[in-house]
Formats: C-alpha cells, sequence, structure tokens
C-alpha cells in the first residue's frame, strides 16, 4: 500500500477495485475483501474500457456479476468506465466516486518483461493521490 501524504484520521469507506476479473485476480481480491471487511467499506468494482482494450458491455457485465456472485459480495456497486487509457480511467473514476483508496492487481514483472508489459500500477501510484493498494497476481 502506498499513502502519498499524511492522513490524520484515516477512514475508508470507498474502496475501488480496478480490474479485467478474469480468473487470475480472484485470488489477490479476496485479500482485498478482508481489508475491505475490516473497515467496513463499500466496494466499488470497475473495469476500464479504453480503445486499445475494449470489450462489449454485455461481455463486462457477465464477467463482473459472475465473479460478484462467486465471492457473495454484497456492499459493492460495478461499474463499466470508458476512458482514454487504463491508468486515466482508474484515476477519474476513483476520484468521481471519492474513493478512500484505489485497489488493483498486478504480475509484480521486472526488467524487460515490465517494460513490455506496461506500467499502469507504477503510474497510477505516481500519479494518485488517493492512496493505493496493489496486489500481486
Amino acid at each position: 500500500m502506498v499513502i502519498k501524504k499524511d492522513i490524520s484520521d484515516f477512514k475508508v469507506s470507498d474502496i475501488v477495485f480496478a480490474s479485467d476479473f478474469s480468473e487470475e485476480t480472484k485470488k489477490p481480491f479476496a485479500k482485498l475483501l478482508n481489508f475491505t471487511k475490516f473497515f467496513e467499506a463499500k466496494i466499488h468494482l470497475v473495469t476500464i474500457c479504453t480503445p486499445n482494450s475494449f470489450k462489449p458491455t454485455h461481455v463486462m457485465e457477465k464477467a463482473m456479476k459472475s465473479f460478484v456472485a462467486e465471492f457473495g459480495i454484497a456492499n459493492c456497486t460495478t461499474q463499466i468506465y470508458n476512458d482514454t487509457n487504463i491508468e486515466k480511467g482508474i484515476l477519474n473514476f476513483s476520484n468521481s466516486i471519492n474513493a478512500d483508496i484505489i485497489g488493483m492487481c498486478t504480475h509484480g514483472r521486472t526488467g524487460f518483461a515490465h517494460f513490455f508489459n506496461g506500467k499502469i500500477s507504477e503510474g497510477l501510484v505516481n500519479h494518485a493521490v488517493r492512496p493505493v493498494i496493489t496486489l500481486k497476481i
């Protein structure tokens, strides 16, 4: 978890979890759910749709509905958010709901693999004002 500024009264009521809701994100998400329960926070599940990572709405709605059902999450919302890139989409969505924490999964790549597979979590941490928690897949 990265917290960039002092927070005198750390209250968490809204947590964003940005994902593609694939099978590999389930195990890290389960860890985030434990964290969420500690704060009794509402979780906002979001997938970012960009021109380069487009998926039809009905496909993502089905994936997200299945994801929610598997975990039996009661206090959550689901959202498909459109933006120019994933990092901006996560930041803009988080700002729009005034989230307390942003969460996402990462493969934890380094070196060339990191370079060629993008740096979404790194960019997010660098540009977010809110605390960011990354969970390794």
